[in-house]
């Protein structure tokens, strides 16, 4: 069976879009763009989605599911990617499937033999950190979206005792302490490889589809991943005297430890 799909991810500085024919398997990319749009993914996004069909002689009629690269990354660009990418799919009544942004930075060195450490600005001074084992076609992540001070992560890398290439926009801010703490053992990758691009869009949803992970496809289950709750739940927490939650599989409230003021429970209302 053949699929027409569209890829995006806002949840970086950088809106990136793609287009790809799916077929036994296989995927081709169409077509893609990727642009540094700051603030701007929200009027970015879709305009950019439709040049991007346009220049490979489509619509988003023609379209047969939809890919979003869910964050972890800045909360806003989440919102706006995962947002638009559901009232695409629910709009056009085809699948919506999410894939994780640090996968996405991540799969495109997957033929390159090195241990890699994604590095997403999680801002707070705190990083979305990320180790992925690369080679021989396949980039295994080693463990599971967290936030956390650049300086433990540092420090947890250093006792690997084992090269990195570190890449992601967190570099942008925290280069100088990864490199006082790695030494020799660190190498940076170029800025145009720290945010997802349409080739590693579709290389993460096939890794995903391959190991039988992207769900069914109901644009309403989607939930972005922020792994920790937004500042303005963290002050309704302690203005209702709630325990502080500290990182969670999402960060959406509702989900696990986060749904007490949803549920009711010491809301300050």
């Amino acid at each position: 069976m053949s699929r027409l799909l569209l890829a995006l991810d806002t949840a970086t500085e950088v809106t990136s879009v793609g287009l790809a024919r799916v077929e036994d398997g296989v995927v081709t990319l169409l077509g893609g763009a990727v642009e540094d749009a700051p603030r701007a993914a929200l009027s970015r996004v879709l305009p950019m989605a439709e040049v991007v069909l346009a220049e490979s002689g489509f619509s988003a009629s023609d379209l047969d599911g939809v890919i979003v690269g869910r964050g972890p990354g800045s909360f806003t660009g989440v919102r706006i990617g995962v947002a638009a990418a559901k009232g695409l799919a629910h709009g056009l009544g085809v699948p919506l499937w999410a894939v994780g942004t640090l996968d996405a930075i991540a799969q495109p060195y997957a033929d390159e033999s090195v241990l890699l450490a994604v590095v997403g600005d999680a801002m707070r001074g705190e990083v979305y950190p990320a180790l992925f084992r690369c080679g021989g076609g396949r980039a295994e992540r080693l463990a599971p979206d967290r936030v956390s001070k650049p300086a433990v992560v540092a420090a947890e890398w250093d006792e690997l005792g084992e090269p990195l290439v570190l890449v992601g926009n967190g570099i942008r801010k925290y280069e100088e302490l990864f490199a006082a703490t790695l030494g020799q053992r660190a190498t940076f990758a170029e800025r145009e490889r720290w945010a997802p691009s349409p080739t590693g869009l579709f290389a993460a949803w096939a890794v995903a589809s391959t190991a039988g992970a992207l769900g069914d496809g109901n644009p309403a289950t989607v939930l972005p991943v922020y792994t920790r709750l937004s500042d303005a739940e963290e002050a309704e927490r302690e203005r209702a005297g709630l325990p502080w939650v500290g990182a969670l599989d999402t960060g959406v409230a509702g989900s696990s430890a986060a749904s007490a003021i949803r549920l009711g429970e010491g809301d300050a209302s």
